[in-house]
């Protein structure tokens, strides 16, 4: 029985250690226009469009990445192709403007929604 568990345990410790990511792909860097940038085995990004200033929360559900700036910007996201990706934006500034948020993977638009209310708050659920 203890030999059993201690072999389970090897092979645990085995399988985990060779799926993590390397640090190269799980290194972030930031630019000045606040792009990410990243391996591409990341595929997923989100893009924010409206031309006010707005606050989002987006990537793997359990670890959303906040963010807040004005006009249209794209960010590359942590989130391998097997995962879940979420996004939710809202308007900071109560403009009339429709704020509209965008997932690509792979540089096209898997998901999109919209809101043109003074509190828009736009969400996306995306299960790969």
């Amino acid at each position: 029985m203890l030999g059993i568990i201690i072999v389970a345990y090897l092979l645990f410790s085995f399988i985990y250690n060779n799926t993590q990511p390397t640090e190269q792909d799980s290194l972030n860097v930031i630019t000045d226009d606040g792009s990410h940038l990243q391996s591409s085995s990341y595929p997923y990004k989100a893009r924010i469009l409206y031309e006010g200033s707005w606050y989002a929360e987006m990537g793997d559900p359990n670890y959303l990445v906040k963010e807040a700036d004005d006009g249209t910007k794209t960010y590359v996201l942590d989130c391998a192709p097997w995962e879940r990706v979420a996004i939710s934006a809202q308007k900071e500034d109560y403009g009339d403007g429709e704020l509209k948020v965008q997932l690509l993977k792979d540089d096209q638009v898997v998901a999109e929604n919209s809101s043109s209310n003074a509190t828009g708050n736009v969400v996306i659920n995306y299960n790969y």
